[in-house]
C-alpha cells in the first residue's frame, strides 16, 4: 500500500513552482577555477634488459648526458679529452665514469635524391666506443604546433631542410601534431619520401587523425604481434617487475626488434599525451610536449624533438609543468630544438613585453589617483597578473628556455633555416656521450642543476641545465605533486583545513562512463600573507586527487597549482570562495576510492580525505548522470571554445555543492541539474521529480522533458522555491522513463534558515 502525503504549497503546481532551464536565479559567486598543472597516467612497469646502454636516472647509479662540444667558429670538437671535463651537480664535482665521442655518418639515400631511405649503415664512434647497443639508433620527432598560414609555410620549408640535410645513418623520425588531441601523422621511419608527404599534410590545415595511426590501432598491432611470439617488453625507468598487460605494450621478436620498439614508443606518446591533454583544458603544447618526451624515455641513443611553434606562453600557474617537462627531457635525455615558425616577425616579442608593463604602470597610476568610493576596475584587479604576465609575453624567450635548458637551442629570427638547420643536423651527428655518478641519491623532488665546464680555451660546450629528483616512474610526476603524494601515504592523514570532494558519472560512452571529479578548497580558513608594500595578499595552495579501482590500483591522479595574488580591497571576496579542481574522465563501471589532498605551497598545513564512489552500469535504456544540487552557475565567456564540459548548460557553467547545509535565507531559490540520454528513436522520455523527508514522499512533478540537443542529450534544469521547505534534510529523486526502461538518481541536501 502507497501513502501519499499533501504536496507543499510550493510543488503542488508543478508548472508554475517549477522553472525549467533556467538558470537566472541562480546565485552567483566568485569561482577560482584555475587551468591544470598535469595529470599522470599510470601504468605497471617491467625491468630493462641488462644489455642496454646507460641511461639517464636522476638519482640511481649513473647519469647520462650527450655533450656538443664547438669551436669559437661553430665547428665541432672532436678531440677532448675525459679530464677536460668536469660535471658539476648543484655545484658539487661528480665524478665521471665515461666518456666518448659518438659521430654517424650521413644518410645515404639509394636511387638518387627523393628515393625512399635504405638501410643505415653504421657509423663509426669514437674513442673506446663500442656498437653494443641493442637498436644503435638517433630518435628524431617533428612535432608542429598549431600555426597560422604564414608560419605553416616557414616550418614546412625548415623542416623539408631538415629532412634532405639533416637524416643522419641511423636516424629514424616520425610527425606529430599537437591540436586539441595529439595526432601521429607519420610513424618512425627512413623513408624520406614519406616524411615529406607528412610534412606537407601537417602544415596545411588538413585533418590529420588517421585512424591507422590511433593509440588504439597502434596496440591492435602491438596485441597481434605478441600473439604470434615471445614479447620483448618495453622497460620504463625505474621498473622493477615484468608484466603481459597489453597497457604495457610488450611487442614480440615475430616484428623487426627496432620496430617493435618504435611501435611502443608511438603508443606510449599518443596515450600520454592523450591522458594529460584530456586533463588540460586550455594549456596549450606543454603537456603533449611533455608526454612526447616521457614516452622516450630508456630508449638508447641520441634522441632529439624539433618543436615548430609560433612562440610558446607559460602563465604562472603553468611554471611547474613548463619546469616538468624539461627535467622529463632531460631524464629521458631528449633534446629539444624549438624552430620560431614566425620567422622575422618573433622579434616583436619584447615590444609586446614592454607595452604590457607600460599598461600595469598606468593602471597603478591610475588607481592611485582614485577617490576611496570609486569601484575598482577589471585591470587593477589584475595589475599584479599583468606585470607577472609581462614578463611572459616574450613567447621567443620561453622557446629558448625549453630548448637550451635540455641541451638543444632556438631557431630564430630568419625566414630562411637552411644554416640553422644545418648546425641542428651536426649536433644531431656528433656528440660526446657522458656518464657520471650524481653527488646525491635521495628523491627530495628538488631541483638538481647541471654544469659542464671545460678547461681548454675557445670550447664550448653545450648540455642539459638538470632534473628534479623524483622517484623513478613510468608515470608523469611533476615536482610540486612529491609532497602531495607524501601527505596521501602518511600513516595519520592530516585535517588542517575544509576540504569538500564528490565524484560524479555522465554519458555512458564506449570506453567507459563520462564522469567527473570535483575537489573544492573554501579559502575562508586559509592564512593569506599579506605584501604591505605592494598593497596585495598572496596565497600558494596545491591540490590533488587521486582515483583508484577496487584493488587500490591507480586509475587517474591529476593536480592543480595555484597561485594567488589578490588586491587588499578584494580580499575579503576572495575568502568566500574556493579553489576548484575538477577533471573529467571516462572509468569503467564498479567501485573506486576517491583520495584528495591539498597542502599550502610550503607544507605548513595540508588536509587529506578519502571516500569511496561507484559507477552504475549502463543499462538498454534511457541513461541520467548524477543528479546535482547547484550551489551557483558561472558565465563561460563568449569567445571560449566549444568543449565536452558535462556541466556547461546554456554558456554558463554550473557548480555543484560538494556537501554542507543550505541557508533558505541566503538561497531562496533551490536548482538541481542532471544530464538525460535518451535511447536514440525511442518515444519521448517522461519525468519525475520527488522530493522526500526520512524516506517519504513530501511531494512530486512530472514536467515535461526539454527537447534534445544536436548530440542527442537533454540537459535539465530545475529551481524550485526554498520557501516550501521547512528546515531539515531532504532527498531529491529525479526518474526518466522510456520504452517502459526507467533510469533513476537522487541527492541529498539539509536546510537550515
Amino acid at each position: 500500500m502507497v501513502t501519499t502525503q499533501r504536496v507543499p504549497a510550493a510543488l503542488s503546481c508543478p508548472e508554475e513552482a517549477l522553472v525549467h532551464r533556467s538558470l537566472a536565479p541562480l546565485p552567483l559567486a566568485l569561482a577560482l577555477v584555475l587551468a591544470p598543472t598535469g595529470p599522470a597516467t599510470p601504468q605497471a612497469a617491467p625491468p630493462r634488459p641488462a644489455a642496454a646502454p646507460p641511461e639517464f636516472r636522476a638519482g640511481t647509479a649513473v647519469v647520462l648526458l650527450d655533450v656538443v662540444a664547438r669551436d669559437k667558429k661553430g665547428r665541432p670538437v672532436l678531440d677532448l679529452r675525459p679530464e677536460e671535463v668536469q660535471i658539476l651537480e648543484n655545484g658539487e664535482r661528480c665524478e665521471v665514469q665515461s666518456f666518448r665521442l659518438v659521430e654517424l655518418e650521413q644518410a645515404v639515400q639509394p636511387g638518387g635524391p627523393g628515393g625512399p631511405a635504405g638501410p643505415a649503415t653504421p657509423a663509426p664512434v669514437g674513442a673506446g666506443a663500442t656498437d653494443a647497443t641493442r637498436f644503435p639508433l638517433n630518435l628524431v620527432t617533428l612535432v608542429f604546433d598549431r600555426l597560422d598560414l604564414e608560419s605553416n609555410l616557414l616550418a614546412r620549408k625548415a623542416a623539408l631542410d631538415f629532412v634532405e640535410r639533416g637524416m643522419a645513418a641511423r636516424t629514424e623520425a616520425a610527425v606529430f601534431k599537437v591540436g586539441q588531441r595529439t595526432a601521429l601523422v607519420q610513424k618512425y621511419t627512413t623513408d624520406k619520401e614519406a616524411l615529406r608527404q607528412a610534412i606537407a599534410a601537417v602544415t596545411t590545415g588538413t585533418d590529420l587523425v588517421d585512424k591507422s595511426l590511433t593509440r588504439d590501432a597502434l596496440l591492435k598491432q602491438a596485441d597481434a604481434a605478441r600473439a604470434s611470439g615471445s614479447t620483448v617488453p618495453y622497460t620504463p625507468i625505474g621498473a622493477g617487475k615484468t608484466t603481459s598487460d597489453p597497457s604495457t605494450m610488450a611487442v614480440t621478436t615475430a616484428m623487426d626488434p627496432l620496430q617493435a620498439v618504435l611501435v611502443q614508443t608511438e603508443a606510449r606518446a599518443l596515450r600520454l599525451a592523450d591522458s594529460v591533454q584530456r586533463e588540460a583544458e586550455g594549456a596549450g603544447s606543454l603537456y603533449p610536449l611533455l608526454a612526447l618526451a616521457k614516452a622516450q624515455a630508456g630508449l638508447p641513443g641520441r634522441k632529439t624533438i624539433l618543436f615548430f611553434s609560433a612562440g610558446l606562453q607559460v602563465p604562472e600557474n603553468l611554471d611547474d609543468v613548463f619546469r616538468s617537462a624539461i627535467s622529463e627531457a632531460n631524464r629521458a635525455n631528449v633534446s629539444f630544438y624549438a624552430v620560431d615558425a614566425r620567422g622575422l616577425q618573433g622579434q616583436s616579442d619584447m615590444a609586446n613585453s614592454a607595452a604590457a608593463l607600460r599598461q600595469a604602470a598606468t593602471t597603478s597610476m591610475n588607481q592611485q589617483m582614485k577617490g576611496a568610493g570609486e569601484p575598482t576596475t577589471l585591470d587593477e584587479m589584475r595589475i599584479f597578473d599583468t606585470v607577472s604576465d609581462s614578463l611572459r609575453l616574450n613567447l621567443q624567450q620561453t622557446l629558448s628556455d625549453l630548448s637550451e635548458g635540455t641541451g638543444g637551442f632556438l631557431v630564430a629570427n630568419a625566414n630562411d633555416f637552411a644554416k640553422s638547420v644545418d648546425r641542428v643536423a651536426a649536433d644531431i651527428r656528433t656528440y660526446y656521450e657522458v656518464t657520471y655518478l650524481p653527488a646525491r641519491a635521495d628523491f627530495d623532488g628538488s631541483f638538481r642543476k647541471i654544469e659542464v665546464k671545460v678547461e681548454r680555451k675557445g670550447v664550448d660546450l653545450q648540455s642539459r641545465r638538470g632534473y628534479f629528483a623524483l622517484p623513478p616512474s613510468d608515470r608523469i610526476v611533476l615536482a610540486s605533486e612529491v609532497p602531495l603524494l607524501g601527505a596521501l601515504a602518511a600513516p595519520s592523514p592530516a585535517h588542517d583545513f575544509e576540504v569538500q570532494a564528490a565524484a560524479l558519472h555522465f554519458a555512458p560512452q564506449a570506453n567507459g562512463v563520462e564522469s567527473a571529479i570535483v575537489v573544492e578548497v573554501p579559502l575562508k580558513t586559509l592564512p593569506f600573507e599579506e605584501d604591505r608594500k605592494k598593497k596585495v595578499y598572496r596565497l600558494r595552495l596545491l591540490a590533488m586527487a587521486v582515483v583508484k579501482d577496487e584493488q587500490g590500483e591507480l586509475v587517474e591522479r591529476f593536480s592543480d597549482n595555484y597561485p594567488l595574488v589578490v588586491p587588499a580591497d578584494q580580499i575579503d571576496s576572495v575568502r568566500q570562495s574556493s579553489a576548484v579542481l575538477r577533471r573529467t574522465m571516462p572509468l569503467a563501471p564498479g567501485s573506486y576510492t576517491l583520495e584528495t589532498v591539498a597542502m599550502l605551497r610550503d607544507g605548513s598545513r595540508k588536509s587529506v580525505g578519502r571516500q569511496s564512489f561507484e559507477v552504475p552500469v549502463p543499462g538498454s535504456g534511457p541513461a541520467l548522470s548524477s543528479l546535482l544540487f547547484i550551489r551557483r552557475s558561472d558565465a563561460v565567456p563568449a569567445d571560449a571554445p566549444l568543449s565536452a564540459d558535462p556541466f556547461r548548460v546554456e554558456g554558463r557553467r554550473v557548480v555543484p555543492y560538494l556537501e554542507g547545509p543550505v541557508s533558505k535565507a541566503a538561497s531562496p531559490n533551490l536548482s538541481f541539474f542532471a544530464r538525460i540520454y535518451p535511447v536514440t528513436g525511442g518515444e519521448k522520455p517522461s519525468l519525475r521529480l520527488e522530493f522526500l523527508q526520512d524516506g517519504k514522499q513530501i511531494g512530486q512533478a512530472e514536467p515535461e522533458a526539454p527537447a534534445p540537443d544536436a548530440e542527442g542529450r537533454i540537459a535539465y534544469v530545475v529551481t524550485v522555491p526554498a520557501s516550501g521547505f521547512a528546515p531539515g534534510t531532504y532527498q531529491a529523486r529525479l526518474t526518466v522513463t522510456q520504452d517502459g526502461a526507467t533510469a533513476t538518481e537522487e541527492t541529498a541536501f539539509e536546510l537550515v534558515p
